[in-house]
């Protein structure tokens, strides 16, 4: 019993002491992302701190509005042209600097071609949301800060399953069907359902809150993440770059359409424009326009919605281990975007 004491004294005062060199070194991971019963997650306003990754780590700050990027104003001043940003991991992009990304590149790369205007680039991006999450944030957020330009940053390798309840494998989040009429009509019961209830509960969040004051902790499960990175993309599914296999393929694809539409015609009711940018799945062959970037392109030429691939200029080795964008991916996704975003103006 006695031995039992003094082993569990030796743990409880290492433990103390890895906590408090992590706080003496700065250290700090909370997590970045909390439950929203409007979008089924959303960044944590002024959470800050390190990412890590497989190649090392990154310094992250939600801003004031919870997305990665700094704070912003929704008034904009005369003279500026602002561009949302709407996407999923590839665009908040935890696993380089916000300075690497490709959205914040685009500023100085826009200057020769809008010198009468100072463009800024606001970004909405949350990792894992699907296109009925984005056009929820459009709706209920970006739009507030009067953007010129949407650009939705479409992912190949999973947003049209994320579309269907049916296919995608996260489903604590609203999903859309489309109606008689061929609009989308929003079901938000994920948020009455006993999962989300469950982890709404006082005791879950006591526990989120305590898990963001314990750098020890934190630091664990940071390095369990990374430990399993490659075997949680290891399976990656390539046949989603092939035509629709079954009616739910089908039946997601129409309503990711349907969400398109609803985004153009809301961009466009509000004074902006709408482009679509695909991000290609990482072992899409480069230059090849798979199924989903041959229907985007035509759904964009139907509904005279601009439409840029980036099958042409990213190679599978600007892609993390973990299917992420590397530095090199983000800045040659912004300059293959800058002269099509210039044509805009």
């Amino acid at each position: 019993m006695k031995a039992a004491a003094i082993a569990a004294a030796a743990i409880a005062a290492a433990l103390l002491l890895v906590e408090l060199s992590l706080r003496v070194a700065g250290y700090s991971a909370p997590h970045w992302h909390q439950l929203d019963a409007q979008l089924g997650w959303s960044g944590r306003p002024h959470k800050r701190g390190i990412q890590a990754h497989e190649g090392g780590q990154t310094h992250v700050r939600m801003n004031n509005a919870g997305f990665r990027d700094r704070d912003r104003f929704v008034d904009k001043l005369e003279g500026v042209y602002r561009i949302a940003v709407l996407g999923d991991e590839v665009s908040e992009a935890l696993q380089v600097e916000v300075t690497q990304t490709w959205w914040w590149r685009l500023p100085p790369l826009l200057h020769s071609c809008s010198r009468h205007l100072r463009v800024e680039v606001l970004n909405f991006a949350v990792s894992g949301y699907g296109t009925g999450q984005e056009l929820v944030t459009l709706e209920t957020k970006a739009m507030r800060y009067q953007p010129d330009l949407v650009i939705l940053q479409f992912s190949n390798a999973n947003d049209v399953a994320d579309n269907s309840f049916a296919l995608s494998p996260q489903k604590l989040r609203p999903f859309y069907r489309v109606d008689s009429r061929g609009q989308p009509r929003i079901s938000e019961s994920f948020a009455s359902s006993p999962a989300f209830e469950r982890h709404m509960q006082t005791r879950y969040r006591l526990g989120e809150e305590l898990a963001d004051h314990l750098r020890a902790f934190q630091l664990a499960r940071q390095l369990v993440d990374v430990a399993f990175i490659g075997e949680a993309h290891a399976d990656r599914d390539i046949t989603i770059l092939g035509e629709p296999r079954n009616e739910l393929w089908r039946e997601a694809w129409h309503v990711t359409e349907a969400l398109l539409a609803r985004m153009n015609e809301y961009a466009g009711r509000n004074g902006a424009r709408l482009m679509v940018v695909s991000a290609p799945h990482p072992l899409q062959a480069v230059g090849a326009m798979a199924y989903p970037d041959q229907r985007l392109a035509q759904f964009g030429e139907r509904s005279h919605l601009p439409f840029v691939p980036l099958a042409g200029v990213l190679r599978p080795e600007l892609y993390l281990r973990g299917g992420e964008w590397s530095v090199e991916a983000h800045r040659a996704a912004a300059e293959a975007l800058a002269p099509r975003i210039c044509a805009l103006f």
